[in-house]
């Protein structure tokens, strides 16, 4: 300890550093009330105070930039009179106060919580001290010695630490952190679960948004537009992608396809730029085809037309990437993406979760959806066709609005897969707790953090309880979500069933 804490008769606070002895390094004005106990708690940093009219606070010092403050930080439900004891634990954050009148309550600071409040088993004393396994308090005085016993599971959690935002040492500022282990005995666990739901929204997200327009496009066509014969091939392909182990599809991404995105990134962004235009000129040049050639081919076989000249094109923006790469981001578009964007690229990141993720759900939700549509009666699209609609009308507003409902599960039970993903998630990204939407950076979902800590929570412990609490969300959420698609589909199919 290289400090030392004041305060003086008005109730100002001083701190000095002793490696640079003189004046105190920073002096806080507080005129509201004289201080009456101070104390350091466990680790040396947090420091709470007590006063005259009862209130406690905790300080610590923040660093900014060159400098350190003293910086108040929380202040904790107050005493009905004068604090004359501050008895911090040794075995963790939390600290007992007394009062003048015998009263008494246990804190534990970063979480802010009271754990206890009652009166003191001797009034006036001199002495307090907390038992070293936190299981209750010894006071003393002339008269004698008195015990008071505590039982206070789990202090360090609450709602707060759990939903919302603490304020831990050294931070700058109440943060939402998920980090259960540490390096040195002082170490304390934050163990918010913000991070870990922000990190299955994100992941959830961006899996969607590439499986569900290529699953019910790709169902649509292939229910619609494609000849029976080759349906007949589409559909056990696809439907046979979700037989592929997640943990497979997580082993690929993260050893092979997270390296192939790094180096490959900006050819990629050139697909996506150009893919529409491959597409538009490959519609030309079929369209133009003479009406005989494209007779000598079944309806629908179109599709590996665009595929080859997809494959071809995708090759040329691949080989053509350094190229891109020099154009668009001066040669390194990592760099780039931090100089001008203020963005990291980490190789694991939540763009290799989206594609090996949406991978996962595109079967899942174009076989429901696939069959939504082929369940539509075929008298439907019958009299639409007789009343002089196309194809693409009937699908789009006959067909379509009639299999909304099959549709909508099929999302929801895609949206299920993708929550409760682990492996892939697990192996394919950093892991890292984060609140961040870049899609350039890792995240922590709650059935990975879950996989992740399990192994080394101890029974019965905080951690591992917090654990399951984690897999009661998850099931809570997935129950909801269920729920919710349920009455929509029932909504959908009173509304669309009378068509």
């Amino acid at each position: 300890q290289r400090s030392v804490y004041g305060a003086t008769a008005g109730g100002a606070l001083a701190w000095w550093d002793l490696a640079d002895g003189g004046d105190p390094v920073e002096v806080l004005r507080d005129e509201t009330s004289p201080v009456t106990a101070m104390t350091l708690l466990k680790g040396g940093r947090t420091l709470a105070v007590g006063r005259e009219d009862g209130s406690i606070t905790n300080f610590f010092r923040i660093r900014r930039g060159l400098s350190e403050n003293l910086t108040h930080v929380r202040t904790l439900a107050p005493l009905s009179s004068a604090v004359t004891h501050l008895a911090p634990s040794g075995r963790d954050r939390s600290f007992l106060a007394v009062g003048a009148d015998g009263g008494g309550a246990l804190y534990y600071a970063t979480s802010g919580r009271r754990l206890w409040r009652g009166a003191t088993p001797l009034a006036g004393a001199s002495t307090v001290h907390p038992t070293d396994r936190g299981d209750g308090v010894v006071f003393g005085s002339p008269a004698g010695l008195a015990t008071l016993s505590l039982d206070t599971p789990h202090p360090e959690v609450s709602w707060k630490t759990y939903f919302g935002r603490l304020w831990y040492e050294g931070a700058e500022k109440a943060e939402a952190v998920w980090q259960s282990t540490g390096g040195d005995d002082d170490f304390e666990s934050k163990l918010s679960l913000l991070p870990l739901l922000f990190g299955t929204l994100k992941g959830t997200i961006y899996s969607l948004c590439l499986a569900v327009p290529i699953a019910i496009l790709g169902a649509m066509y292939t229910s619609q537009f494609v000849h029976p014969s080759i349906q007949r091939l589409i559909k056990p392909a696809v439907e046979m992608m979700a037989s592929l182990p997640s943990v497979v599809l997580g082993l690929v991404a993260g050893l092979w396809l997270a390296p192939r995105l790094e180096s490959h990134f900006p050819g990629l962004v050139m697909i996506l730029m150009l893919t529409p235009l491959i597409l538009i000129a490959g519609g030309a040049l079929w369209a133009a085809a003479p009406a005989a050639f494209r007779a000598r081919f079944p309806t629908g076989s179109e599709v590996f037309w665009f595929a080859i000249l997809l494959v071809i094109g995708w090759a040329g923006i691949l080989e053509a990437g350094p190229w891109f790469e020099s154009v668009l981001f001066g040669g390194d578009y990592q760099s780039w993406l931090y100089q001008t964007l203020d963005l990291r690229y980490d190789q694991r990141n939540a763009a290799v979760v989206g594609i090996a993720m949406g991978f996962a759900v595109i079967p899942i939700i174009f076989s429901i959806t696939e069959d939504a549509f082929s369940s539509v009666p075929p008298v439907l699209a019958a009299g639409s066709l007789a009343l002089g609609a196309n194809r693409w009308e009937t699908v789009t507003q006959v067909v379509l609005p009639t299999a909304s409902p099959a549709i909508f599960s099929a999302v929801m039970v895609g949206l299920g897969r993708a929550v409760g993903e682990t492996m892939i998630v697990l192996m394919a990204t950093g892991n890292t707790p984060i609140m961040d939407w870049s899609i350039f950076n890792g995240f922590r979902t709650l059935s990975a953090n879950i996989a992740v800590e399990i192994p080394e929570a101890p029974h019965g412990g905080t951690l591992y309880r917090t654990l399951f609490l984690t897999a009661l969300l998850l099931f809570a959420f997935t129950f909801v979500v269920n729920t919710i698609a349920e009455l929509v589909r029932v909504r959908l199919r009173k509304k669309f069933g009378r068509l």
